[in-house]
Order: C-alpha cells, then structure tokens, then sequence
C-alpha cells in the first residue's frame, strides 16, 4: 500500500510540474520541484545536464513559444519513474535553439521519464518527434513520398 501512495505522490508531482512550470510557466515551482542535484539525461549538446541549464532551457522555450500548451496524454508510473506521454501546441514566436521564429503554430508529442525522490525530480529523460517538429517549422521539407524499395511495374 505504502508503494501504491508513493506512487501516486511522484505522478501528482509531475502533473503539478506539467500544470505550473510547462503551462502556468511559474520557474520558482521549477526551483521547487527539481532537486539540487538534478540531472538531465537528455540536455542538448553544449547544454550543461543541471538543474540551472534546465531551467534556461525551458524558459527560452517559453519565450520562444509564449503561448504553448502542454497535455499529458498517458501517464504510466512504477517505483520511482514516472512516464508521459504529451502533446505540446504553440506558435513559434521567437528564436529558440538557433532556429529563427517562424510565426508558425507546431503541434508534436513526446515522452519523458522523470524520476522522483522525496517529491522532488532528481533525473530527466526525454525523446522528441523532432521531424514533426521541424516540419511543422519549415526548417526541414515535408517529405514528399515514402520509399519503400520496391519499384512499381
């Protein structure tokens, strides 16, 4: 029982990340919700793993997607991990990761694992649909056809 209510304590701290720093943008609940000695195991190249980095990192986001949206659309948690599925929607208003703003609203999904000690997220993991993402940017062409390695005829 008492695995169970952890459990359910790490998804509510994550819910309240999605709510409050993703969406309501509140950085000081960032500060609270990520341990001191966070690591993120998916920090861009250049970006130091850290919870300060993490932090600058998200809040350019935010500047350069003002409006965003972020939807938890399946949750799964076990132990310490808790796993999302989101949907994230915004307009590129702003530069963000060298990439000029674009005026263009974007609409992806991706997964992050997150684990969480004594309320706290102390390790990051995530994977983005980054062609959806530059597509719906412009950055990268759509793909015009798939090829299947077989020849028609």
């Amino acid at each position: 029982m008492e695995e169970r209510n952890q459990t359910e304590r790490n998804k509510a701290v994550i819910r309240r990340f999605v709510a409050e720093v993703q969406n309501g943008k509140d950085f000081d609940v960032y500060d609270e919700l990520n341990d001191p000695d966070f690591v993120n195991l998916s920090s861009p190249p250049g970006v130091p793993p850290d919870r300060e980095s993490g932090k600058l990192f998200l809040q350019a986001f935010a500047q350069a997607y003002p409006d965003a949206t972020f939807t938890v659309d399946d949750m799964i948690a076990e132990g310490d991990q808790v796993v999302t599925k989101k949907t994230m929607s915004g307009i590129n208003t702003g530069d963000f990761a060298g990439v000029p703003a674009t005026g263009r609203r974007v609409t992806f999904q991706y997964v992050d694992i997150m684990r969480v000690r004594d309320g706290r997220i102390v390790q990051h993991w995530n994977i983005i649909d980054q062609l959806s993402w530059l597509t719906q940017l412009g950055v990268i062409p759509a793909p015009s056809s798939v090829d299947t390695g077989t020849s028609a005829g």
